[in-house]
């Protein structure tokens, strides 16, 4: 003879199922609020690093400007176009003699027997350069420094050297240009400067913004993704901190740097971020 067997009832079926189904949905839940935490934090983690990096690319470059000395060469509420040095020596000889020619350093000998790189790689001053030299004029006057503009049409590097201790130099050559040079006003220590021209404002690339940068071609990306709108802007101030459309009076350009994205935080908004940022320019 066969005992009979105890089973689960209908109603004990049903609680298993209900209390299970609630144990997975809380699970699911956690999941879904732990992947928007992630996704948020993630959203918010990237909008730092993009206003990091663009206040780090502007202030770099721009904190180097001169606008007494004609470096800005056009400035817009979402941009600005300004000439950077790029290339940088100073004179270690001169020749008036014929055309204008100036010896430039090229490396120099440090101690411990390092050596330091001043004219190498893209650094080196090339025929067709704009420069400017620094000319002195009267020492013991402040008033009458300038900086020479001029062109350089030759280059010869083979074999030159400094008059003082041999040093590696490069000769450069301003043909034609021998009115712009005169034998006591540049002398040796003068700074050489070459500039170029670039702008900084937003292009769009797969639909987001980023910070650009362009030169004689087209705006290159260097950070981002920004607000869609309002994501870069310029304010440009006086001395006296009030706003200014002389270029020439700029003493302070504040950026407002804004991103955006789609990703909503807890309170249900979109994910941003925003700096504002002081950079005193060079004058």
């Amino acid at each position: 003879m066969t005992g009979g067997r105890n089973g689960f009832t209908l109603v004990e079926l049903l609680m298993v199922t209900l209390l299970g189904s609630l144990v997975v949905l809380a699970s699911m839940q956690i999941l879904i609020t732990n992947r928007r935490t992630y996704t948020a934090q993630s959203a918010v983690i990237a909008g730092q690093q993009a206003t990091r990096m663009a206040v780090e690319v502007l202030f770099a470059e721009l904190r180097e400007v001169s606008p007494s000395g004609g470096d800005i060469l056009a400035m817009d509420d979402d941009s600005i176009r300004v000439r950077l040095m790029r290339k940088f020596s100073f004179i270690c000889d001169t020749d008036w003699s014929g055309e204008p020619k100036v010896t430039v350093v090229k490396n120099v000998a440090l101690a411990g027997g390092d050596t330091l790189m001043i004219m190498g790689g893209t650094n080196r001053f090339a025929p067709g350069d704009s420069v400017f030299v620094f000319a002195d004029n009267d020492e013991d006057i402040d008033s009458d420094d300038a900086w020479i503009s001029a062109s350089i049409t030759a280059m010869d590097s083979s074999d030159v050297v400094c008059p003082i201790d041999s040093i590696p130099a490069i000769q450069l050559t301003f043909q034609g240009q021998g009115a712009l040079f005169e034998a006591d006003s540049v002398g040796i220590g003068a700074p050489v400067r070459s500039f170029s021209a670039y702008t900084f404002g937003t292009t769009t690339m797969n639909g987001d913004v980023y910070l650009a940068r362009r030169d004689a071609g087209d705006y290159i990306p260097v950070t981002g993704p920004l607000a869609d709108t309002d994501g870069l802007e310029f304010r440009y101030l006086d001395r006296f901190g009030n706003t200014t459309s002389d270029d020439e009076q700029v003493a302070q350009i504040e950026v407002v740097i804004r991103t955006g994205s789609e990703v909503l935080n807890s309170l249900g908004r979109m994910v941003s971020d925003s700096v504002r940022v002081s950079i005193f320019t060079r004058n």
